[in-house]
């Protein structure tokens, strides 16, 4: 029971940063460095961390919906999505995320990002593939890709 009570006491901790955020750039750096630890909670074997994960997520969309410039970390949850040791609920939630924090990006990020993305996909559910793909495919025209065979391969995987 301590340890319920330890993880709610964070998210509260969590819950009370992103509500004293009054800037863009305040609410930006709050979601860059707690959201993807907020979505791992969501695999909680606790009820209540679990229902107040959720509470802190409705929030967050909440707040991201009408500031449009905030930026998310996208990087950060592509590499949480990859994780095969993540849940389903975890996975699903981390997409939702990525769907609305890659667009956020400025282009040449969304294509630097192209790559891995594409090695994203891997294993994942055919709705998560439409979602991710959907995302990239404009931006296909825009990535780099190297001339040397060794950057290739480590380009694509």
């Amino acid at each position: 029971m301590a340890g319920q009570a330890d993880e709610l006491m964070l998210l509260e901790r969590v819950f009370l940063r992103l509500g004293s955020a009054e800037t863009d750039e305040q609410l930006q750096n709050v979601l860059c460095k707690f959201l993807p630890p907020v979505l791992l909670k969501l695999s909680s074997q606790q009820e209540g961390v679990r229902k107040k994960v959720m509470e802190l997520l409705i929030h967050v969309n909440r707040r991201i919906k009408m500031r449009p410039v905030v930026q998310l970390p996208v990087e950060a949850l592509l590499t949480q999505y990859q994780d095969p040791s993540a849940t389903s609920f975890v996975t699903n939630f981390t997409i939702i995320y990525l769907k609305s924090g890659f667009p956020r990006l400025p282009v040449e990020k969304q294509a630097e990002l192209v790559p891995t993305v594409l090695n994203a996909l891997e294993n994942k559910p055919m709705s998560h593939l439409d979602s991710l793909l959907l995302l990239i495919i404009p931006l296909l025209g825009k990535v780099k890709v190297p001339t040397e065979p060794e950057k290739l391969v480590n380009l694509l995987g």
